[in-house]
């Protein structure tokens, strides 16, 4: 069932796995049932709108998510996100004047700067990706951004790059942006196999093609590394259709790039290597450093999985392709922003223990991991843990 139904997923939804909150509820409202969340305020511009979620229908997208991205909000009286559930915006949305007294979002963007888990307390030992090489492969980068500027070694577009893809940028933030950064100093190569035109084109086949060589060209580059500056890990926000017939290139670049000692983190992680991940949730206005924050957050009930690692995905504030100084936000993430999470946790690792691998990385990464308090029913009988960093990199220390 599991496999069937990531199948059809990943063909039908490849490059919409980017970021698409994978919880798309909504607070649903009776006509007659209004929210007003703050007094209107004079304006002698414009009248501002009482509103109820009716009022706000035009920002939803088709998959029940309010995008605000660039939108010109300030005619509401005030904007309150938490009945929103699930929303993206940036930092060229313009909020009601009175937004930020009356809604605690300078909070909301710290914590949604801080990778969470205690992980800042590593980077003040020192630990912080520094001397690890990682890999990134992802759609066109805006490798200016000031969060990660400093980290990218090397960048190279198998497709047109005119204009950078929405998608790279912020996941590449998670894994190592100076602010937002699970491994701020690690070193980054970094290749691009998608853009917006093969995105909208929607030529999934096409898009595996690329796929394909951006491994094999990761691999390459590998090989042409001394021994102490070896890539170890490589982090690939997107799935295939295993049933296309792209998908054996794939696979078998993934094969050369393990083969290499590279780590290979994809969404078919589960099928290539056998490792089951998802995400942990965590509303914007609760503290990322509190292990109460998380919930955890399924796809499917992983029928052939016996363990099953989670990391967070909801609620950062992410580098964002539109300017060198631009963030996102999106409330509700997905599995994109856990790969590249587990890809930093391992590249702390690899700073650490330099003799890590995979498996003994997922083995640790479970025995050391935070228990969830509260399981669903058709999970028992599976080991189920939210990743603890500094557990992990504690025994890792003393090994």
């Amino acid at each position: 069932m599991f496999k069937k139904f990531i199948s059809l997923a990943f063909s039908a939804l490849l490059l919409l796995i980017l970021f698409v909150g994978c919880n798309n509820q909504t607070l649903p409202l009776d006509d007659e049932q209004q929210i007003v969340v703050g007094e209107q305020q004079e304006d002698d511009s414009k009248q501002k709108v009482e509103f109820d979620l009716t009022t706000i229908e035009k920002y939803l997208d088709k998959t029940g998510r309010y995008d605000f991205r660039g939108q010109d909000l300030s005619d509401l009286a005030v904007l309150d996100l938490e009945p929103l559930i699930n929303f993206v915006l940036d930092t060229q949305t313009k909020f009601p004047n009175n937004f930020l007294d009356t809604y605690d979002f300078e909070k909301a963007v710290s914590y949604g700067k801080d990778p969470g888990l205690i992980i800042l307390s590593l980077h003040e030992e020192g630990i912080t990706g520094k001397g690890v090489n990682v890999a990134v492969i992802d759609g066109v980068l805006l490798k200016e951004h000031n969060e990660i500027k400093d980290n990218i070694v090397l960048c190279e577009d198998l497709v047109d790059n005119e204009t950078a893809f929405y998608h790279g940028t912020p996941i590449t933030s998670i894994l190592c942006g100076k602010e937002v950064g699970i491994a701020p100093e690690a070193k980054v190569y970094f290749v691009s196999y998608l853009n917006d035109k093969l995105h909208n084109s929607g030529n999934y086949e096409e898009a595996y093609i690329y796929l394909a060589k951006a491994i094999e060209r990761i691999v390459e580059i590998n090989k042409e590394l001394p021994q102490d500056e070896k890539i170890r890990v490589l982090s690939i926000s997107s799935g295939w259709d295993p049933d296309s017939d792209k998908a054996a290139a794939i696979v078998s670049a993934i094969e050369k790039a393990k083969e290499d000692g590279i780590f290979v983190v994809t969404a078919r992680l589960y099928d290539h290597d056998g490792l089951y991940f998802g995400g942990a949730s965590r509303e914007i206005l609760s503290d990322p450093n509190d292990i109460n924050s998380y919930s955890a957050y399924y796809l499917d009930v992983y029928n052939d999985a016996k363990e099953i690692l989670l990391a967070p995905m909801d609620a950062r504030w992410l580098a964002c392709h539109i300017g060198v100084d631009d963030y996102m936000m999106y409330s509700r993430g997905a599995w994109s922003m856990v790969i590249p999470y587990i890809s930093g946790v391992y590249t702390l690792a690899c700073q650490v223990y330099p003799e890590i691998t995979p498996s003994l990385f997922w083995e640790m990464a479970l025995s050391t991991g935070y228990d969830i308090k509260q399981m669903d029913s058709e999970f028992e009988g599976k080991t189920v843990k939210i990743i603890n960093p500094v557990n992990l990199i504690k025994e890792l220390k003393n090994k």
